[in-house]
């Protein structure tokens, strides 16, 4: 069994308070829902990637992209108080295509059956 490093532990507590300031934030466009898919941090622990995802209609990854833009300073000191470490990572939001592309190959297996039952 793999012992987790404490990057891993890092990046799942900030994936989950993420998603807690996220719940609570009200300056999200309310026809978008924001999903943080997952936190990659340096080895140093000074830098993350935060992955998300954006439920809604066709702009809601624009959407989601400019209110990280906008806000996260924010977001930043908001995580700041709820995690307990010597420097709170700077973090970079990166929209996260595999939920889509997962979705699409859905979508393309489920075509090639229907094609199939119809031969």
């Amino acid at each position: 069994m793999r012992d987790f490093s404490r990057a891993d532990r890092l990046s799942s507590q900030i994936a989950r308070e993420l998603s807690e300031i996220l719940l609570n934030n009200t300056s999200i466009p309310p026809d978008t829902i924001i999903s943080i898919t997952g936190v990659e941090l340096s080895r140093d622990l000074r830098y993350g990637k935060v992955y998300y995802s954006a439920y809604g209609d066709e702009h809601a990854s624009n959407r989601a992209e400019s209110f990280f833009k906008k806000k996260q300073k924010q977001i930043r000191m908001e995580l700041a108080g709820k995690i307990r470490v010597k420097f709170v990572p700077e973090l970079k939001f990166i929209f996260d295509i595999s939920m889509e592309r997962g979705q699409r190959i859905s979508e393309l297996l489920d075509r090639i059956r229907k094609n199939e039952q119809q031969d």
